[in-house]
């Protein structure tokens, strides 16, 4: 019995450390600083992508096909002309779908077909943006969805502005740090929630404002810069 109740104190006493360790360790590792970073950098495009198609209505579904088709024939050969490579060039959108007219007596009546189909041009000589622009409208386009200006190699702006982003959250942390009267240890987590590369995009409606300013003057496209943030989260220990 005697041992019994030795071992059992015994136990007690382990069991008592145990737990007093546990919180000592605990108590050191809220010892931390808990830091944001952000990082941001304009960056210059060197690439375009400009969107643009023909729609075509008739009473014939072959009809339309078949003017749709010249009208883009005759768009691409006019990018043909200005230098594009075919490799440059993809078909992004093509679509045949019956037109109706509601009739009040007779319901929705067929009136006939629209034809729709869109390319996607890549330039990566941006000064023939507003000229590849005129000349598909003169050869039969009937829309410019959008113009996307953007960047070959995005991951080289990328790594620059988590660089920064890193660096603003050091500058963070050694601040709060000597604010507390306390010495900045080692990183104990990093994180990257989030970094954004934003192409710059210029829509229908601002591509058709800038064409009937003068339709005698090439329309006028600014690539503008492009913006590339990075965020991160980093937890230091404090020594």
């Amino acid at each position: 019995m005697k041992r019994k109740m030795l071992l059992a104190k015994m136990f007690l006493v382990l069991l008592i450390f145990a737990v007093g360790g546990t919180s000592v360790a605990f108590g050191q590792e809220l010892r931390q600083v808990h830091v944001r970073g952000q990082g941001s950098i304009k960056v210059e495009p060197d690439l375009a992508h400009v969107s643009l198609g023909v729609t075509t209505e008739h009473e014939v579904a072959e009809e339309a096909q078949g003017l749709n088709a010249l009208h883009m024939r005759n768009i691409l050969d006019e990018l043909e002309k200005l230098g594009i490579a075919s490799k440059d060039i993809e078909t992004s959108y093509f679509n045949v779908f019956p037109v109706y007219k509601y009739d009040q007596e007779a319901g929705n009546q067929l009136t006939g077909y629209r034809v729709s189909n869109t390319i996607r041009v890549q330039l990566e000589d941006l000064s023939l943006v507003g000229e590849v622009i005129d000349k598909s409208i003169a050869a039969g386009a009937t829309n410019v969805n959008n113009v996307q200006f953007t960047v070959k190699d995005e991951e080289q702006w990328i790594e620059e502005a988590l660089t920064l982003a890193v660096k603003d959250a050091r500058r963070k942390a050694e601040i709060m740090a000597a604010a507390a009267d306390e010495k900045l240890g080692l990183v104990m987590v990093i994180r990257d929630p989030g970094t954004s590369f934003e192409p710059y995009l210029i829509k229908e409606q601002a591509i058709s404002r800038m064409a009937l300013m003068d339709s005698s003057a090439p329309t006028p496209i600014q690539p503008g810069q492009l913006d590339v943030s990075a965020r991160v989260e980093i937890i230091y220990a404090l020594e």
